[in-house]
Parts: C-alpha cells; structure tokens; sequence
C-alpha cells in the first residue's frame, strides 16, 4: 500500500508557490516581454517555466551530493535557508522586490536582449536561490520515497500554475492593478516569514541533536 503524506504535499506546494511568486513576476514579465506580440509571448513564457522547472530538479536532485562533496550537515542548509527565505520574506512585507530575484538594472539589459528565456525569465526571476534552498531541504525533508516523488509532482504543479498566470499577465495585472499585486504580495510575505522561522527553529533542533547536547 502507498502511503502518501498530504499534509507534507500541501506545505510544499504552498511553500514552493510563495518563493516562486508568479504573481509579483507579473509586471515584470509584462516589461521584459512588451515588444513581442502575445503569441510570442506565450511561447517565450512556456520556455522560461520549462528552463525554470529543469534547472530546480536538478538542483533539488543534486543536493545531497553537494552536502557530501562540502562537507557539509543538512542542518546548516536548513538554518541558513530560512534565514534567506526570512529576508526574501520581509522584502515581501515591505513591498520591496526580492533581491534574489534580479535586480532593475539586470531586467533593463534583458529588454534589449533577442532571447531573454534562460536569463533572466527562468533563472533567476522563477528559479532563484530561494527556490533552489527550498526544493533542497523539502527533498530531504520528505519522508518517503513516495513523498520525494509527490514533491516534484507538486514542483511541476506549481510551474503550471506559474505559466497559466504569466502567459495572461496582462489580464491579471489589469484585474488586480499594483495595489490589489502588492496587498497579495504582502500576505505571501507573511506567511513565507513564518515558514522560514520553522526552517531555522527545525534546524537548531537537528543540530542540537546531531551535536548531542
């Protein structure tokens, strides 16, 4: 019998929504993607949500190799990943952008660019080191193989969701406007904070166990 973790499923999927921000991305990708026509638009952003869900499997895959090859405790990964999540998350309070993101003058070179899909669309606007910090500990966070594999079920959910948004930004930044995107913002922000705080409060416990103290 498989035995699934919903409640492992629910927490990853609202956690890996909230760094990806979709939504904060919406005014970006609608400045970046201004001068192509929509379909060309629509294409560009399949890339960019394609390159964006290969590259975080592949890092959330390649994780616990990076560990052994450093040297270093999963603990140390996860205390230092909620201290990065925490900071992507009071930027998101103040209505900041994320700096893990790009930066502005970054986005003003990639206007001017012919294929702006790897950089900066995929990497770092949808797959940033937070995405990366958090699909690294929640894979070693699962407890079964069952639950890995459910994660990058929930991954590929979360891009899907991510491309039917920024593939209608227009829309859905005529519907919501920047204050109706930055109340969102906001509320995703706090929650993120609390997530982050649990990353670095489980962490200690780890190594205040591995440590034997």
């Amino acid at each position: 019998m498989i035995n699934m973790d919903l409640n492992f499923a629910i927490y990853s999927f609202i956690t890996l929504f909230i760094i990806v921000d979709p939504i904060v991305m919406v005014p970006i990708f609608r400045a970046i993607l201004a001068d192509y026509s929509k379909d060309v638009r629509k294409v560009m952003v399949k890339r960019a949500v394609f390159v964006g869900v290969i590259v975080l499997i592949i890092f959330t895959l390649a994780g616990n190799l990076i560990f052994k090859s450093l040297g270093i405790e999963l603990y140390s990964f996860r205390i230092a990943g909620g201290i990065l999540l925490f900071i992507i998350s009071i930027e998101m309070l103040l209505g900041m952008r994320p700096s893990t993101k790009s930066t502005e003058k970054e986005e003003n070179e990639a206007i001017g660019k012919e294929d702006v899909v790897v950089t900066p669309l995929a990497v770092p606007l949808l797959t940033g080191p937070g995405a990366i910090t958090t699909g690294i500990v929640l894979f070693n966070t699962a407890g079964s193989p069952v639950d890995r594999g459910m994660l990058f079920v929930v991954i590929a959910i979360v891009y899907v969701i991510s491309y039917f948004i920024l593939s209608r930004s227009e829309r859905i930044f005529d519907v919501l406007g920047h204050t109706g995107t930055m109340v969102i913002v906001r509320i995703m922000g706090l929650l993120l904070s609390a997530i982050a705080v649990q990353f670095v409060i489980t962490g200690i416990g780890e190594a205040v166990a591995g440590i034997g103290l």
